[in-house]
């Protein structure tokens, strides 16, 4: 038996043998292959009944590259499709999002912030419980309750239900001052130095079991009870919960303030008082809006108060579906959240698709990881809006305020799921925006930007890991070293907080320094030289050498024109294509005058040059550049590429910029040593004239009375 030469496997169950015939059977038809001398014989399942040769049909290059070519084309085109839907759906996202944010609504925030800040005690001066009293007496009476005011008596005049805060405004219910108390705690003395004495106090409060729920007062008239509208806050000095001591001021400015005097009276808050909220809710009939405004307090164990105000607003589109369809912009709103769920769920089929088409692999792609997030987070955003909705039909918002004007209206929790919907939109923009870097590194313009940029992520991402480390590790050891001293440093979180605004130049460090001045100096010092000299100069370092290796490393198939990761210039490719088939067909003298001129045209440029019989295209010889250069190996050492030339010449100009760096410093150092050297010969001089004054002043002295000495 002779031996068997090369085989190779082409199309479906052909079989090619070099220097030899063959059988063909199709696809999985034929199961073995064996030779007799120089002829391949089909042995399996279907034998021919000849063994006469057939003929060899050996596909060349140029068909593998058509059919590699065709498989581009379908992928650079479905990338295409994809480019198309996924800015269709950022289009509508970001309309969808626009239409529920309004001017009026920012307006009408900002409107109520104001009117409980202006007045003669501004709450940042509360530094204890009495002057809150005063707070409330000075700024949110006379802010409130304005019924002798032109603009109370034009809101009278339009509408007497709900109490007008001025003509544009209405408050729904009353002012409310919730108060969360503490238990007074025994035993708090340090042992073992103060065991055998007894101390009360007042401790922090962090759990529910520490909080006071026993009526106390004049007569006990101060009951505990819970808000079930309301939500539990985490202050800065502690946990409060969603209940405490609840006490609503008249709708009049003289019934308020005598509410006032008789809680200062009863002694409603004092040392055991932790927070204080001040509740109110203000309705704008004009855009059909409500703010949710509490001020709170926080009263520290150890003094010390923390002033906060948070305000929620609540449009009647976030309310209803549609905003109850009474406004054109509230129905094109309702139809683009749809249009975006029609998309979201489009979208999850074809990732649906891809897994069962890649399994496993598919989990490996950062990308598709980050599209399940933005899917996930936009469909839990549309099933709260649909829960707000539900919840939000049953609740009657301010009919109860219409029997009894007094009633305060809880529903903080509600506009707080409100407000979650608005935040999961933010965050849902925030990863669409940046899975435009996906499909924008496609595009021609900006495709070496991109990956320039990809390409410096593989030293940024471990330098980042580092310098992240670096910062914990700051951080801690601000909040070890001043924690007990400065407030913007008493956690970690807080601590991190502060150096990033140190680091972008927002708040400085000088407070550290004023604590411990040599320590201080150290650790500020530290901070500056890692983070801002060396963590800034290797991050542009990093993109300086991505884009070095980008501009001079040798690209796999760069001489290849496969039309390769090309969505957009496929798409411009198929444009043409199908207008030249249209003319072809529908015109086919209009196609002939233009294409065929166009095909001459260049069929003459490419006959200047000839190939030869290596195949080489070289001058034709009546050419006028006699300067021609094989770089054969055989004639010489080979000559430097344009690319070496380039690279040389950019090292050589780094080190001239370098020496001239170097250079540059050594004159600024010898600068600063001739510029010191002048100074302590100024002051010499300057000492020099002063002697001689003083000698001059003597002599001066001495001449004028010659006969006392």
């Amino acid at each position: 038996r002779a031996a068997m030469p090369a085989l190779a496997g082409v199309g479906n169950g052909a079989i090619v043998a070099q220097g030899g015939s063959y059988r063909q059977s199709g696809g999985a038809r034929m199961a073995v292959a064996t030779m007799e001398g120089n002829d391949v014989l089909a042995v399996g399942q279907n034998p021919l009944p000849d063994a006469s040769p057939l003929p060899v049909e050996v596909p060349d290059a140029a068909k593998l590259a058509m059919q590699k070519r065709a498989q581009d084309r379908d992928d650079n085109l479905s990338t295409c499709r994809s480019i198309c839907t996924f800015f269709a759906f950022l289009l509508v996202f970001t309309a969808a999002m626009l239409m529920d944010q309004t001017a009026s609504s920012s307006r009408l925030a900002d409107h109520v912030r104001l009117m409980i800040s202006r007045g003669p005690v501004p709450l940042e001066s509360i530094h204890k419980t009495d002057e809150l009293y005063g707070y409330v007496e000075q700024v949110i009476i006379p802010a409130v309750y304005k019924m002798d005011s032109k603009d109370a008596q034009l809101a009278l005049g339009m509408s007497d239900y709900y109490h007008p805060v001025d003509v544009y405004n209405r408050m729904l219910g009353s002012v409310r001052i919730r108060q969360s108390r503490v238990k007074l705690k025994d035993d708090c003395q340090v042992g073992p130095l103060f065991a055998e004495y007894r101390i009360k106090c007042y401790p922090p409060l962090f759990f529910p079991a520490d909080e006071d729920t026993a009526p106390f007062g004049p007569d006990l008239k101060f009951g505990h009870s819970t808000d079930d509208g309301g939500s539990t806050y985490a202050g800065s000095l502690g946990m409060y919960p969603p209940s405490g001591y609840m006490v609503s001021l008249p709708m009049d400015s003289q019934g308020a303030l005598d509410k006032i005097k008789e809680l200062r009276d009863g002694e409603f808050l004092g040392p055991w008082t932790r927070c204080v909220f001040i509740d109110l809710v203000v309705w704008s009939p004009n855009i059909n809006t409500y703010s949710i405004l509490t001020v709170m307090a926080e009263f520290g164990p150890g003094g010390g108060v923390v002033t906060h105000t948070a305000l929620l607003s609540m449009s009647n589109r976030m309310l209803r579906a549609g905003g109850g369809f009474t406004d054109p912009s509230d129905i094109a709103s309702l139809c683009l959240l749809i249009l975006v769920l029609i998309f979201v769920v489009a979208f999850i089929a074809e990732e649906l698709r891809e897994i069962k088409k890649s399994g496993s692999d598919y989990f490996r792609d950062g990308w598709n990881i980050l599209d399940w997030i933005n899917m996930l987070l936009l469909l839990v955003g549309f099933g709260m809006r649909v829960f707000i909705w539900s919840e939000a039909a049953g609740m009657e918002i301010g009919q109860a305020q219409l029997s009894n004007p007094s009633l305060f209206p809880s529903f903080r929790s509600f506009a707080q799921v409100c407000e979650m919907v608005k935040l999961l939109n933010a965050i849902n923009a925030v990863l669409l925006f940046g899975k435009c870097t996906k499909y924008l590194r496609h595009i021609p313009v900006i495709k070496e930007l991109v990956r320039v940029l990809w390409k410096a992520l593989d030293l940024f991402v471990p330098f980042f890991v580092m310098l992240f480390v670096a910062f914990l590790g700051f951080g801690m050891a601000y909040s070890v070293a001043f924690g007990d001293r400065i407030w913007e440093l008493s956690s970690l979180g807080s601590a991190l907080v502060y150096l990033c605004r140190a680091f972008v130049r927002d708040v400085t460090l000088m407070p550290v320094y004023a604590m411990m001045p040599q320590f201080g100096a150290a650790m500020i010092l530290m901070f500056y030289i890692i983070f801002l000299l060396l963590g800034v100069n290797i991050l542009f370092a990093i993109i300086a050498d991505a884009m070095f290796r980008h501009k001079y490393e040798a690209q796999e198939g760069k001489d290849e024109n496969n039309h390769e990761d090309e969505p957009v210039e496929e798409f411009f490719r198929e444009i043409r294509r199908r207008w030249r088939a249209f003319l072809k067909r529908r015109f086919p003298k209009l196609y002939k005058r233009i294409y065929r001129r166009k095909k001459k045209r260049v069929e003459e440029q490419d006959g200047d040059k000839a190939p030869n019989p290596n195949g080489d295209f070289v001058l034709p010889e009546d050419s006028d550049d006699e300067s021609v250069n094989s770089f054969a190996q055989d004639k010489g050492p080979a000559l430097p590429t344009k690319d070496d030339l380039m690279r040389s010449i950019e090292h050589m100009s780094g080190r001239i910029f370098s020496e001239m760096s170097i250079v540059g410093i050594e004159i600024q150092s010898e600068l600063h040593d001739v510029c010191e050297r002048v100074a302590q010969m100024q002051m010499a001089v300057e000492e020099l004239s002063m002697r001689a004054d003083g000698v001059r002043l003597d002599q001066e002295d001495f001449l004028k009375d010659p006969g006392d000495e």
